[in-house]
Parts: C-alpha cells; sequence; structure tokens
C-alpha cells in the first residue's frame, strides 16, 4: 500500500482514476470495514485505485481540545490494518484551523481534483466537511458532475454493533469498562494497545512474574483489571498476561500498564511493543498479603495458558 504522508502538499502530477472515501476512521471498526471493503471493490470493477484520505491529528484535537476523544488507533496502525485489507493507497491530510476554515467546494478543488480523477466517491453515514460542516453528501455529487458525468457518489448505510448502532465512541465506552470482547466485536478484531518498553519498579521480577512496563501510549488504556493479551515485538507473537491499574496491593498512585509475557526471559527496554486484549481474567483487587498475590498471579497465568492454548 502506498502511504502519503503529506497529501495536499505533495506535487501535483499525473491524476490517476481513483476511488476514495474521506473520514478520521478512528478504530477502523466494522463499520468502517464495510465502507472500505466497497471502495475496493468499486475500484476493482471500475479498474481504478483504491484511496482512504484521513486527518492527522484527529480533528477534535485542533477544534477542541477538551473535546477530543482518546484514539483507538494511531496512525501507525492504520496504515498497517488498511494494508493488511488490500487498500492501494492512504493519503494523510494534516488537520489545521485553516483547513477547518476552507469552503467545501474550494477544499474539493484545492485538496482533491488537483491529484485524482475521482471514479466514485464512497462516504458513511452522517458525513460532513468544510467551514462549520457546510459541505456534504449533495457537495459532493455536485462536484463529480461538474468533473465526469460517470463519476458516482455512493453512500453506506450505518451499521448496528451490540449495543445500537455501531460507533468508535461506543468501542470507547466497552474499552473504559474492561468489555475487551464487546470492543472486539465491534471491531471485528482484538483491541491493539501500543507503546515503549520502560522501566517500572522491578517489582514483578522479585514475585516470579517479571514485566514489561508499557509507557508512551498514545491511545485509549482498557479499565482497570486484569486480562489475557497477544503479545507482538518485533514481528513476533507471545501469549502475555497483562495488568493494568493502580496496584492496590502496594497502595501505587499511578495507573500501570504491565504484561507478563508467557516463557519469555529477554532484555527489551526501549522496544515497541503491541498488546491485542483478548479477553477479561478478573477485577484489580486488594491482597491481604504478597504470598496471597502471588498465587492469585500463578493462578491467572494457569488460565492464560488454558485459554490460548486449550485447543
Amino acid at each position: 500500500m502506498e502511504l502519503i504522508p503529506d497529501w495536499g502538499r505533495q506535487p501535483s502530477g499525473s491524476r490517476p482514476r481513483t476511488v476514495f472515501t474521506i473520514g478520521v476512521f478512528d478504530g477502523l471498526h466494522r463499520g468502517h470495514r464495510a465502507l472500505i471493503d466497497l471502495v475496493m471493490k468499486r475500484a476493482v470493477r471500475l479498474k481504478a485505485r483504491s484511496l482512504v484520505l484521513t486527518f492527522e491529528p484527529h480533528p477534535l484535537t485542533v477544534l477542541a481540545d477538551n473535546a477530543a476523544p482518546p484514539l483507538l488507533t494511531t496512525l501507525e496502525q492504520k496504515a498497517e490494518t488498511l494494508a493488511d485489507w488490500g487498500l492501494d493507497g492512504l493519503g494523510v491530510m494534516s488537520f489545521t484551523r485553516e483547513l477547518a476554515a476552507t469552503e467545501p467546494m474550494k477544499f474539493l478543488s484545492r485538496h482533491l481534483a488537483r491529484f485524482i480523477d475521482p471514479a466514485a466517491v464512497v462516504l458513511g453515514p452522517d458525513f460532513a466537511f468544510g467551514r462549520d460542516a457546510q459541505g456534504g453528501p449533495d457537495t459532493i455529487r455536485l462536484w463529480l458532475s461538474s468533473l465526469s458525468p460517470r463519476a458516482r457518489l455512493i453512500q453506506v448505510k450505518p451499521i448496528a454493533g451490540d449495543s445500537g448502532l455501531l460507533s468508535s465512541s461506543q468501542i470507547r465506552q466497552h474499552l473504559k469498562e474492561g468489555l475487551v470482547e464487546r470492543a472486539a466485536q465491534d471491531l471485528g478484531r482484538c483491541y491493539r494497545l501500543s507503546g515503549s518498553v520502560v522501566h517500572g519498579l522491578a517489582r514483578g521480577r522479585t514475585l516470579g512474574f517479571p514485566t514489561a512496563n508499557l509507557g508512551q501510549i498514545r491511545q485509549i488504556v482498557p479499565g482497570p483489571g486484569v486480562y489475557a493479551t497477544w503479545v507482538r515485538l518485533a514481528g513476533q507473537t507471545w501469549p502475555g498476561m497483562t495488568s493494568i491499574g493502580y496496584n492496590p496491593t502496594f497502595a501505587d498512585k499511578s495507573l500501570t500498564v504491565e504484561t507478563h509475557i508467557l516463557d519469555f526471559d529477554r532484555f527489551i527496554y526501549g522496544q515497541t511493543l503491541d498488546l491485542d486484549f483478548v479477553a477479561r481474567l478478573r477485577q484489580m483487587i486488594r491482597f491481604e498479603s504478597v504470598e496471597q498475590l502471588t498465587r492469585q498471579l500463578a493462578q491467572d497465568r494457569e488460565t492464560t495458558r488454558n485459554l490460548f492454548f486449550s485447543n
């Protein structure tokens, strides 16, 4: 997949025939997947390139930082997932107040018409763009008719999740409540949390359960609890159990994300780690002694091993 990290500022040249969609697509959930699958299928039918245009950072971090939601997916995760799905190209537009204030038709001519020949546009429900969200499907339809009588606008209906219409905000709520299985149902895959391995208190090692502490996290962290996770590191995958919380047994005041990787003993400080959340094993609880905590950790490890290898 071609990644165009500075869309709209690259030199204009050839204008490839393209089927595309525009949006933030945070989470790339099942609703997004249905829309993007349609983009790719229509591109094959029309012998055109399939393209997703997205924004970085999230528009609300620019327009109303206090109201900006925590991210479900980083840009790197979006690019990896879209490449796995088979998309031809991902264009990343730098979202600024200037871009937000652009008139809809000017936005289309300045940032799209110069770079692509639109064969079709696929839009999700409630699509709006441009100054004061004045642009919508009718604006796109008018723009397409001025360029080519064959270009078509396709609108996708919303998809239902387990708690109503499927949305990124619904998935965030599932994660806040620790409901990672429900989040996975709506995403169509396990929720992935990425970060760097940082130094912790080394308490887990003294208990016989060394942990990788995740830092530099830019996404929403699931609610406190102990989870079974797949751990991805340097292209390899291991089973693990991840603890999220304030370590009530030791009265810690800082939230930590710590993962015990099963059958693993390597020095990995500073490396990038991905956690795929498979299931919630239990809530965070305070133990009366270190011995009780150690017995529970042993049980958690056995539960995790059985979960991943019982078949």
